[in-house]
């Protein structure tokens, strides 16, 4: 489904550019989709090296804010974090074109650790929430516990076009996962006391949707949608994050849950899976998108 020229027409200058921006890196994704999946493994570091030099020509803007929104504290690893997170994003996409070839060139190229904070939850048939963020490539990570069998359907936002949303979901259901579009807390609820597990992401900027809490020493707003699958639903909130090692194979780690107190207020508890993603960002500063903005009108996000 594409936008109607009419809808087209009563857009601004402004937004018409920024579809035509957004629409061009889609036809850019999808053109050399094709051309890369007929390659052999083998041609991987040579397509990493093409992109990288690609990369700022259709993300100049976002590797600017990028570097604009880096903490303080990383100041001194500023060009390699930068650096490290252009890498990542090239390397996200060719492993989506080459996932199962990289499976079978490379039999450790995803490992999982951390499965006991979960088993106990699969064995009693009682649904559970694993959280995970925009950070190493957590397409993968979608594939990867689909592959393992874990019983989950992934809420995933859509994409700036449809065109690009179309295109995404057709590698998430080839590799086996379950979607869910955004916005459809009661049949996650559902899912839930059904004894299934939901995948959530949840470190995008929710302004007037969301609360307001600290995340890297600055004011931002996070939604409150894990904490509210979370206790409507029963579910332990587990957060898993994908990892990418040096020789490029990746690690998989499942945390343990997130514990809730009685008597806790939403922002208190969402800070508390903000900073699992604080603690997973400073391990691997270079594997989050650095360049959502992520604090832009944090102050329309409740209090508490």
């Amino acid at each position: 489904m594409t936008s109607s020229p009419s809808t087209s027409n009563n857009l601004s200058l402004a937004d018409r550019l920024k579809l035509f921006r957004r629409k061009a890196r889609y036809f850019f994704v999808s053109s050399i989709a094709a051309v890369i999946q007929r390659q052999p493994v083998a041609m991987l570091p040579k397509l990493q090296r093409i992109l990288m030099r690609v990369l700022p020509l259709f993300f100049h803007k976002e590797l600017k804010r990028a570097g604009e929104l880096l903490p303080a504290e990383f100041t001194e690893r500023r060009d390699r974090i930068l650096r490290g997170m252009s890498l990542n994003q090239v390397m996200n996409l060719l492993e989506i074109f080459f996932y199962e070839k990289e499976l079978a060139a490379r039999p450790d190229f995803i490992r999982v650790s951390g499965t006991e904070h979960i088993l106990p939850f699969l064995e009693r048939k009682q649904g559970f929430i694993l959280l995970s963020g925009h950070f190493g490539n957590w397409e993968l990570l979608g594939y990867t516990l689909a592959k393992i069998g874990i019983p989950i359907h992934t809420i995933v936002r859509p994409q700036a076009i449809n065109e690009m949303t179309e295109f995404m979901n057709s590698f998430r259901a080839k590799r086996g996962m379950k979607i869910l579009m955004a916005n459809n807390l009661s049949k996650s609820l559902k899912l839930l006391h059904q004894g299934s597990g939901i995948g959530i992401m949840s470190d995008l900027n929710a302004r007037e949707r969301g609360y307001q809490v600290m995340f890297f020493g600055r004011n931002a707003s996070f939604y409150p949608t894990p904490v509210i699958l979370s206790v409507r639903g029963n579910a332990p909130l587990i957060p898993v994050f994908i990892e990418r090692n040096p020789d490029l194979s990746h690690v998989v780690r499942i945390e343990p849950p997130i514990e809730w107190q009685r008597g806790e207020s939403m922002a208190v508890r969402i800070g508390k899976y903000v900073s699992r993603y604080e603690s997973a960002i400073r391990r691997r500063p270079d594997q989050w998108v650095w360049f959502h903005e992520r604090y832009v009108h944090a102050d329309l996000g409740r209090i508490s």
